[in-house]
């Protein structure tokens, strides 16, 4: 009930920093980092009841440490699919950029392309961007459908929680 109620904490805190931020490379910092911490929430529901096995998997210098194998991993579980798999890493590359090149921008050509690649949000939203949606809007767009998306898994991976064997 205590990881639950974080979990809305942070959902709130979230859709206030990253509707409002107005730094392009904070807002996605903050967009990944919280996607990033969806992925542990969805591990952690779906693993076995082992608290401290579980933490010591997802800390940071262990195994699913990372945003990149938590994805990976959350996938090849079938929490998920490709689609969103794919949208996962390319906000993670578009994060990347930002966070190790200050000069970047989302009017830089390889930043765009990875926006406009984006996919997810075309599906669950049933419609392809309105014209003119800057490379911007659509990563605020995408994010958001993973957001809303990832936290119906978390649910499910609550529901799907693995046992833990008594006898062996």
């Amino acid at each position: 009930m205590e990881r639950y109620f974080a979990h809305n904490d942070a959902l709130r805190e979230f859709t206030m920093l990253f509707q409002e931020e107005k730094n392009q490379r904070a807002a996605v910092i903050v967009g990944v980092a919280y996607l990033d911490l969806l992925l542990e929430n969805i591990l952690v529901n779906f693993f076995a009841d082992d608290e401290k096995e579980v933490e010591a998997l997802l800390k940071n210098d262990r195994p699913l440490g990372t945003y990149g194998s938590r994805i990976s991993l959350a996938y090849c579980l079938g929490l998920f699919g490709k689609i969103i798999r794919d949208d996962l890493r390319l906000v993670g590359r578009i994060r990347n950029r930002f966070a190790h090149d200050f000069r970047a921008s989302f009017e830089e050509e390889r930043i765009k392309n990875w926006c406009l690649s984006l996919r997810w949000h075309e599906i669950s939203m049933m419609m392809s961007p309105p014209e003119g949606a800057t490379p911007s809007e659509i990563f605020q767009v995408g994010v958001n459908q993973l957001v809303s998306h990832l936290n119906g898994v978390v649910g499910i991976a609550r529901n799907e929680k693995r046992s833990l064997q008594v006898h062996s």
